[in-house]
């Protein structure tokens, strides 16, 4: 809910709107006000954000619970985990959209508990084909398919990415930790442009998965 408050409000930080987000307990809430000319637009945002939390967050938090991978270290799993977030991100988020756009108001976790029960079943499905003693190498070997067939462009500057439109990326804050390698991932770019100093894990995974699609400037 941080997340999609933060969101809308940066969005729309130059239109006459009111946003409100008050808690009790472990559940919140988000009240977007705004003049009737502006509403289709902070409702349509507010909905792509919504199908992105639960594309990515709701499904990474699925998978955190039910993946058993005792081979992979820490970070590999992390990795992994990101990886079966983006495969499917195009789909899921519309999945997800055509479930619940257009409503009044919108309950994050009614919706699917109750609405996208088939989605979490498509991702149960998809867990059954990794197998529990996934090691290392076919992590690299599942990377190095996914990421053979990106699409569009990503620009990596001062540890942000950027997609093609130069629009700062944080949807890896949705897994649990913002990374530069995490929203490379998410965005299944064909390119990557990097300007200035790369950190190490940017780099090595750039030069990794790759290779010449990854331009340092």
């Amino acid at each position: 809910m941080s997340y999609l408050y933060k969101k809308v409000r940066e969005r729309f930080s130059f239109l006459p709107a009111d946003i409100d987000m008050q808690k009790d307990g472990d559940s919140a809430q988000i009240a977007f006000r705004a003049e009737q000319a502006y509403c289709p637009y902070v409702r349509r945002f507010a909905e792509d954000t919504i199908a992105d939390v639960i594309a990515i967050g709701y499904k990474y938090a699925f998978f955190e619970k039910r993946a058993k991978l005792p081979l992979l270290k820490k970070e590999e799993r992390r990795l992994l985990l990101t990886a079966l977030v983006s495969a499917d991100f195009k789909e899921d988020r519309a999945y997800v959209r055509r479930r619940f756009c257009g409503h009044k108001n919108y309950c994050l976790d009614g919706v699917y508990r109750f609405r996208l029960r088939e989605l979490q079943s498509r991702w149960e499905e998809l867990l059954d084909y990794i197998p529990r003693d996934m090691g290392g190498r076919a992590l690299e070997e599942f990377l190095g398919y996914l990421t053979e067939d990106g699409e569009g462009k990503l620009f990596v500057k001062d540890g942000k990415v950027y997609d093609g439109e130069y629009r700062v990326l944080s949807r890896s804050l949705l897994t649990g930790r913002e990374s530069a390698v995490g929203e490379i991932l998410l965005g299944n770019a064909g390119k990557v442009y990097c300007f200035g100093e790369t950190d190490r894990e940017t780099g090595l995974f750039l030069k990794k998965y790759y290779g010449e699609k990854a331009v340092f400037c």
